[in-house]
């Protein structure tokens, strides 16, 4: 039996939201949704999701309902159907207007009808209406969709199930606010009861398994003898105020993967072909990288990214602060419904001064600047030109709680060629649209987070990115025999960063082999070259045709980016041979038995049934956190994982700093144990000032973490301290090596080979990050870096300084 989520009795929970005639009016109810069940199937890189949810209408009337749905932005979704009195309705794609018609043709008729689409708005939401739901009936809605999996800063590969929808901030010129400014004065229906959500995984591949965990839920995994195949469940309930999570670990995530999946010979255009994928880690020389770069950092301080979420970007900030290469420009612009900036004149040259007065804006950071208004600063920088012989680069960290993406997409878009933008989404329910869109569009990575050691450990590896040299003249060349044309999917050459998971999809016809596939690049003066082995190759037969969606949902996602005539029939076209839905498209079914026709819903804009994106004032927003269930349905927090739910993300009080056990069966004389945490954060999907609230908020009240281990946290506290106490020019003093150390500073005075104070110093703490931080590396690299070059600048050789130092504190 599915475990059931626990709901915090304060809490109300809705499903479908529906409308009935009531003495000729039209009345708002929900429907409850009584299950969720997801089956997860997870070969290599590829993910194959299908998801069930049991809805009950119990009302005496048939209703017209709809749910909004969290999705990640490049999953593709291809299949939705409807179970309801022992038939089936199967949905199937085709143009978005025309799929309304049917749609509202049907339930004139009287006709139960699906229809799935994507939000025009935001390609992570989808908007599932079910017409004439049958009075006293359940609906069992399948929606199947297929995610590309990519590979961690540490090795993991990460699979995440969005089971939150944060409310997202409209801003005031928005085209579409006037039309989510509506009255809801009848609307305050609810269903308080719990509902009951089971997950279910399958691990299999080419890969041997070396664990899986999750940072959120504690898991049953059962490994087989050869490490090649892994059952994963639940281990007890899910708690419906974060997305599931789980992370897998192969033990040579890093070779390259290359995949042929068959094409289905009867079928037209993209899936008539058979379809490569290839998954390739380019690495470059670490001496690429260059001081020429202009780093402009954009944090975001609205109201909703207060508590773990400002403390994490601070903490990020200052580290990045401190990594920053001598003879780089930089500033620091905050955000949120006005903006400001560090350096008003523009960027500044990193200096000690510059520095201090950066550190000075980190310590005093909050989350106080009301809405998340990203685009005015974005424009403000981008109008002012790129200094000359600098590479400017924009690193943004956010919660993503946003409905203009499109307008930011678009915008950073057109700037790609002169300014590249990574991005960080912090948190559960942090728009995929925005954070991975926004870097897609402007060239640059993107990583989701929601804890904060992995953010710091995230951010440093988009910043080492971020200073690597451009590698240009990208090509991807494919030889098959006999020769004939094989096409890149999407037709755009790849951005390649060194080291980073890039995976490729092309097109090839079915009665060829493939040789070889190469990929070429030039950074500065050197040539970079990939190479794959046809001989390596895979060949896949999926039912399902996975990598040929993913291939489709990839070129959707770049036409999504251009704005040429004509790419909008292209995107209609693709998706309706694929199945995958896009803006442009719907999935639509109708059950054709007659029935009853039905008055025209007053809600013939699906936006005026959906609870989300609405702008709320602050005031509104405390007086919901502070009342019972029957507070307005429209003020409720978060938005939940295929029903439509709003609730306020749960404080976890009082948890013990043991690590939960995931329980790990033995499918052989081998039994894999595995370690998985429980994070519980507080969001305030409330886009306003939270000051007030943070300054008088308890200890008790604040976030608690619970980590694989009970001293998990310090050294991460160490390392931060470590961090601060650097020097703008990338050295350490003596005291504060003694201090980090815990050596006394006449024994390491004693033991100086150097000619001065701040080189021994720098490298004792080098060799203490070696040996306390190892696991970290990523995240405090470019500290060693710069700390390697202020010995080099001081005349030292940098090895054997490291050697003496090892010796000394070996010594202690």
């Amino acid at each position: 039996m599915a475990p059931v989520c626990d709901l915090p009795p304060h809490l109300s929970r809705f499903g479908l939201l529906g409308m009935t005639e009531d003495q000729e009016r039209w009345k708002w109810c929900m429907v409850s949704l009584e299950s969720v069940s997801v089956e997860v199937s997870i070969r290599g890189f590829v993910a194959q999701v299908t998801a069930n949810m049991v809805y009950h209408n119990t009302a005496a009337h048939p209703l017209q309902v709809q749910a909004v749905l969290p999705v990640e932005e490049g999953a593709a979704v291809y299949h939705c159907e409807a179970q309801l009195d022992g038939r089936t309705i199967v949905t199937h794609c085709m143009e978005k207007k025309k799929a309304e018609k049917v749609y509202k043709e049907a339930l004139k008729e009287g006709k139960t009808a699906l229809m799935t689409r994507e939000d025009p708005d935001s390609s992570d939401i989808l908007t599932l209406n079910l017409g004439n739901f049958p009075a006293g009936t359940r609906a069992k809605i399948t929606l199947c969709l297929v995610m590309e999996l990519r590979v961690e800063t540490d090795g993991a590969i990460s699979f995440v199930l969005p089971t939150v929808l944060n409310p997202r901030y409209t801003p005031a010129d928005h085209p579409r606010r006037q039309d989510w400014d509506w009255r809801r004065e009848d609307r305050g229906v609810y269903v308080t009861q719990p509902y009951s959500m089971e997950v279910k995984a399958q691990v299999c591949g080419s890969h041997q398994i070396s664990r899986i965990v999750s940072h959120t839920d504690p898991l049953n995994v059962t490994l087989t003898d050869d490490a090649m195949s892994a059952q994963v469940s639940q281990d007890g309930g899910f708690s419906c105020d974060h997305d599931w999570s789980m992370l897998v670990y192969y033990r040579s995530a890093y070779r390259p993967h290359l995949l042929r999946e068959t094409g289905e010979r009867s079928a037209t255009g993209i899936m008539k072909d058979d379809l490569l994928m290839l998954n390739l880690f380019p690495e470059v020389p670490t001496n690429t990288y260059s001081s020429r770069n202009e780093i402009i950092f954009v944090i975001d301080r609205s109201g909703s990214m207060h508590g773990q979420k400002i403390e994490s970007a601070r903490a990020t900030l200052l580290l990045f602060l401190k990594s920053l290469p001598l003879g780089c420009l930089f500033n620091v612009v905050s955000f949120g419904s006005s903006f400001s900036v560090l350096f008003k004149k523009g960027s500044r040259v990193y200096s000690e001064t510059t520095l201090r007065e950066a550190c000075q804006l980190q310590a005093a950071m909050k989350a106080d600047m009301g809405g998340t208004e990203i685009l005015a600063p974005l424009k403000d920088i981008y109008d002012k030109p790129p200094t000359p012989g600098y590479s400017r680069q924009i690193l943004l960290i956010t919660d993503g709680e946003v409905s203009n993406v499109d307008q930011v997409r678009k915008l950073v878009g057109r700037h790609a060629h002169e300014t590249r933008l990574f991005s960080v989404g912090i948190g559960h329910g942090a728009s995929t649209a925005l954070v991975c869109g926004a870097a897609r569009a402007g060239r640059g990575r993107s990583e989701m987070v929601v804890q904060q050691g992995p953010l710091q450990q995230k951010v440093m590896g988009l910043v080492t990115s971020m200073v690597q040299e451009n590698i240009q003249e990208v090509t991807v060349a494919c030889e098959v025999e006999p020769a004939c044309r094989v096409t890149l999917v999407p037709k755009v050459p790849p951005v390649i960063f060194g080291g980073q998971h890039l995976i490729l999809y092309a097109r090839v016809p079915p009665a060829t082999q493939v040789k070889k596939i190469t990929v070429r690049g030039q950074l500065g003066a050197s040539p970079i070259l990939n190479t794959m082995e046809g001989k390596h190759l895979t060949v896949v037969h999926d039912e399902a045709k996975s990598i040929h969606r993913l291939a489709a949902r990839s070129q959707i996602l770049q036409w999504q980016l251009d704005e040429e005539e004509g790419v909008a029939e292209d995107m209609v076209a693709l998706s309706v041979a694929s199945g995958v839905v896009c803006r442009h498209t719907a999935l639509v079914g109708v059950d054709q038995e007659s029935g009853k026709p039905v008055p025209e819903s007053p809600c013939q804009d699906p936006r005026e049934s959906d609870l989300g994106y609405r702008s709320r004032s602050y005031s509104q927003q405390q007086h919901v956190l502070s009342s019972s269930v029957d507070v307005p349905c429209s003020s409720l927090q978060t938005r939940s994982f295929f029903s439509s739910n709003q609730q306020r993300p749960r404080r976890c009080r009082g948890l013990s700093s043991a690590p939960l056990q995931a329980h790990t069966k033995r499918a052989a004389p081998r039994a894999l144990r595995t370690q998985c945490c429980v994070a519980s954060s507080t969001s305030s999907d409330d886009d306003s000032n939270s000051s007030d609230e943070d300054s008088n908020s308890t200890d008790e009240d604040k976030d608690v973490l619970c980590s694989n281990a009970g001293a998990a946290s310090q050294p991460l506290l160490g390392l931060m301290e470590v961090v601060n106490l650097q020097q703008f020019d990338g050295s350490w003093k003596l005291k504060d090596a003694a201090h980090l150390t815990a050596v006394p500073l006449d024994a390491l005075s004693a033991a100086n080979p150097a000619k001065g104070e701040a080189a021994w110093a720098t490298a004792l703490v080098l060799v203490l990050l070696e040996r306390k931080f190892g696991e970290q590396r990523e995240e405090w690299e470019l500290l060693a870096t710069k700390g390697r070059a202020f010995l080099v600048g001081c005349g030292e050789q940098p090895e054997e300084m490291l050697a003496k130092a090892r010796l000394t504190l070996d010594s202690q």
